[in-house]
């Protein structure tokens, strides 16, 4: 009798063996996530994007690896070939353009790892990201007219300052914004839009010589916060009362929230990087550890105006009080603001 308890003894620890092994090492995976993430750069609308993506990371366990492209498509690529060359686990690329996010998908599916393309698009080709996590900036735009078609009587003449013009979420929102004012009545552009750089001083710059230059507008709209500071600074330096521009801001971050709370601004489109980080960084990780996960999906976006922007607006500084509505948008690919803290 003892003889058999020794044998099945024995047994037991055998398979004990050869088992803790794989339990081990799956925990190990998911302890030891490596997630490279390539972005532009790391300041303005990015640096909200990499503390979003660090907070869920951190709450994870997960390790990341920064690279950066400068809007850059060679750059992207080493980037890209870099993490390959470290070998991470996965990649969260916001790509310099649609066609360099298709090489880059490319090449992360030779080397067999996966990768999620965010706010940039990816052109047709044979590279497939598993998930594709975007704003909609055809739709964007396309809301931003109806909605201030809403608000405002009478004709609409717009000065418009977008971003880097040839980037995918300036040629996407332009087309978006375009569209949709040619089934408008009484909205224009009264120039093509104008390339502001996404930084204040050349967009001071040009909103100073189209008022100089005589220009006809009552609407200006900046497509970044940034884009918006120089445009309300150029249009007071130049003694244009406020009151007779409606000035729309397409960002909602920390410099709006000044300028909406000085008056300056009259409406806004909220959208945040750092809680469309968080949602990027949640559904990856999600990914690569068994959970459910968007394989696309937009990011939320908010109309919000003088009287409402105080209730509605996504803050760009969001933490892990965000978590149920990030985990939530996983679930059912919506925002539901009632469950914003």
């Amino acid at each position: 009798m003892m003889r058999r308890y020794g044998f099945l003894f024995a047994l037991l620890l055998v398979f004990a063996v050869l088992v803790s092994p794989v339990y081990a090492r799956g925990t190990a995976d998911r302890d030891e996530l490596t997630i490279g993430v390539v972005i532009p750069y790391e300041i303005g609308w990015y640096s909200a994007v990499y503390e979003g993506y660090s907070l869920i990371a951190e709450q994870e366990g997960a390790n990341l690896v920064w690279q950066y492209h400068e809007y850059q498509p060679d750059l992207e690529t080493n980037a890209v070939q870099n993490l390959i060359a470290m070998g991470v686990d996965a990649i969260n690329l916001t790509a310099a353009t649609p066609e360099s996010a298709q090489y880059s998908a490319q090449l992360a599916n030779e080397a067999g790892i996966p990768l999620q393309i965010t706010e940039s698009g990816i052109a047709d080709g044979p590279g497939a990201p598993f998930a594709d996590i975007d704003f909609n900036w055809y739709e964007l735009y396309q809301k931003l007219a109806r909605e201030l078609r809403a608000a405002e009587s009478g004709d609409l003449n717009i000065l418009w300052l977008q971003g880097f013009l040839g980037s995918p979420p300036v040629i996407q929102g332009i087309r978006g914004f375009q569209d949709a004012i040619a089934e408008i009545d009484g909205m224009r552009l009264v120039t093509e839009p104008q390339d502001g750089q996404y930084a204040t001083e050349p967009s001071l710059n040009i909103t100073k010589a189209m008022v100089q230059a005589g220009l006809d507008f009552n609407v200006v709209m900046g497509s970044s916060q940034e884009i918006t500071e120089g445009i309300i600074q150029g249009l007071r330096e130049e003694g244009v009362d406020l009151d007779d521009v409606i000035v729309v801001t397409i960002n909602g971050g920390p410099t709006d929230v000044v300028n909406l709370r000085n008056g300056y601004i009259d409406y806004a489109m909220s959208i945040s990087p750092g809680l469309h980080a968080m949602i990027n960084a949640q559904n990856l990780i999600n990914s690569q550890t068994g959970r459910p996960y968007l394989e696309q999906a937009y990011s939320p976006m908010v109309w919000c105006t003088r009287d409402d922007w105080e209730e509605t607006l996504i803050p760009w500084d969001v933490d892990l009080s965000w978590l149920p509505v990030v985990n939530d948008f996983i679930a059912n690919g919506e925002y539901n603001p009632d469950l914003r803290p």
